[in-house]
Parts: structure tokens; C-alpha cells; sequence
């Protein structure tokens, strides 16, 4: 199998606001706010919001510089990411890939919007990391086959989720091809989020995506502050599209 990780990573590292054609910047823009106000409903209707932002403030997650939406205070960035991403997921009305099985905009916008308030990143930036997150995402879950991905019990949102957002927040954060690549190898180890929600509709499918988010922008982080990651992430022999599925097709991915 080819060194998809690093082509991806040069791939991302390499996109910018300018290069992208003026119906994606549009689009990319129409997602971000869709999911916002997702986001702001779900602050105040769903059922599991409570005993999240109960359980943040214990974390020690709030009392931070960045916003979690339709509340009045901050929180951590960490703390935001997951709060922002679970609420984008909590109504289960946020924007959908069919192809992919997935929902694009949940964890990647909020791991985006976290890194952008820890960077002082302008909207330009912003829509260039989402939609850097995007194409992470949803190729990832083409590559793996979201029927082989779900017949092993994973939720591809969340997993694949966790690779779009940090595409996302490394470019916010600067990364160059080899920190994407090194982000890559860390949040490996942390992309998760199993299909067994399904027997009793728990609300851990909504919190997958929070987890993802987060995940996505704590291994980012740790990338620009030189973390090293698992080399060949996506094609080696534990990576990505070797664990994750039977047979991935590395060749969808770039």
C-alpha cells in the first residue's frame, strides 16, 4: 500500500482559502452556520445537554477562552471541542454524507472553531481548515467501505470524525505535512466510538462526536508541540484502514 498518510497530509497542508472554488467556499460556509444552530438548539432542548455540561464543569473544563454555543461562559478548548461537537450531534439533524455514512460537519466545525479561538484565526482560515477536515473525513470513510466499518461495530462519524478534526485544527494550529502526518499517527490511537448505542438508544452516539472533536484537536496540539505519532498511520499494518475494516481501499483516499 502507497504512503497514503503523508500524500494526504501534504494534500491538507498544502490546501488554502484561495484554491478552493467559489461554491465550496459557499457551501463550506452554509455547513459551518447549519450546524451552529444545531449546536444553539441542542444547548437548550436536548435531554442529554445537562448532565454534559454538568459533568464539564466538574472536568474542570469550563472557566476557559473559547465558546461553547448558546452558553454565557467559556470554556477550554478541549472542553469547547467536545461540548460543540456532541451538541452538533445531539438533535441528529446535522448535515449528512450519504456515500460515506457519516455526518461531516459535527466534529470537524467545532474542533475547527476551538483552534481558530486558541490562534486568533480569521474566517478565511477557518473555512479553509473545515473543509481540509471534510476531504480528511469523508475520504476515510470511503476508503474503509461504511458497511465493513459498521459490521465491525464502529461509528464512522466518530472515527473517521476524529481524523477530520484534526485536518481541521492543524491547519489552524500550523502545522506543515509532517506535523499533519504526525496528527494523524496520534489521534489513531484515539478515534473511537462503537455501535452499541443501538440496543437502548444511549446518548453516547451523540458524545462519539464530542469525543472526536476533541480528540482531533488535542492530538493537533500535540503534533505542533513536536509529539511524535504512529508512522503510517492509514496503510500500516495496525494503521486506520487495517483495523478499522477488512480490506480498506487506500486508493479513495487520495
Amino acid at each position: 500500500m502507497a504512503a497514503i498518510t503523508q500524500e494526504l497530509a501534504r494534500f491538507v497542508a498544502g490546501l488554502s482559502y484561495k484554491t478552493l472554488p467559489p461554491e465550496v467556499r459557499d457551501r463550506a460556509k452554509a455547513l459551518a452556520l447549519d450546524v451552529v444552530g444545531i449546536m444553539l438548539r441542542a444547548r437548550h432542548d436536548a435531554d442529554s445537554t445537562r448532565p454534559m455540561i454538568a459533568a464539564a464543569g466538574r472536568l474542570g473544563l469550563a472557566g476557559g477562552i473559547c465558546t461553547v454555543i448558546g452558553d454565557e461562559q467559556g470554556y477550554t478548548p478541549p472542553g469547547a471541542a467536545m461540548l460543540n461537537g456532541t451538541l452538533a450531534h445531539s438533535l441528529d439533524f446535522d448535515d449528512t454524507h450519504a456515500p460515506g455514512s457519516l455526518h461531516p460537519s459535527a466534529p470537524i466545525v467545532p474542533a475547527a472553531l476551538a483552534a481558530a479561538e486558541m490562534t486568533g484565526a480569521d474566517g478565511k482560515a477557518l473555512i479553509a481548515a473545515t473543509v481540509a477536515g471534510y476531504e480528511v473525513q469523508i475520504r476515510l470513510a470511503l476508503a474503509l467501505d461504511p458497511a465493513a466499518h459498521y459490521d465491525r461495530g464502529f461509528h464512522p462519524t466518530a472515527t473517521c470524525g476524529a481524523f477530520g478534526a484534526a485536518a481541521a485544527a492543524g491547519r489552524l494550529l500550523g502545522l506543515d505535512a509532517n506535523g499533519h502526518a504526525n496528527a494523524f499517527g496520534i489521534v489513531l490511537s484515539m478515534a473511537a466510538g462503537s455501535m452499541q448505542f443501538l440496543v437502548n438508544g444511549a446518548w453516547t452516539k451523540r458524545s462519539h462526536v464530542g469525543h472526536a472533536a476533541m480528540c482531533g484537536l488535542i492530538a493537533a496540539t500535540l503534533a505542533r508541540e513536536g509529539y511524535q505519532g504512529a508512522a503510517e498511520a492509514l496503510e500500516g499494518k495496525w494503521g486506520f484502514l487495517h483495523a478499522y475494516a477488512p480490506d480498506g481501499g487506500a486508493g479513495k483516499v487520495v
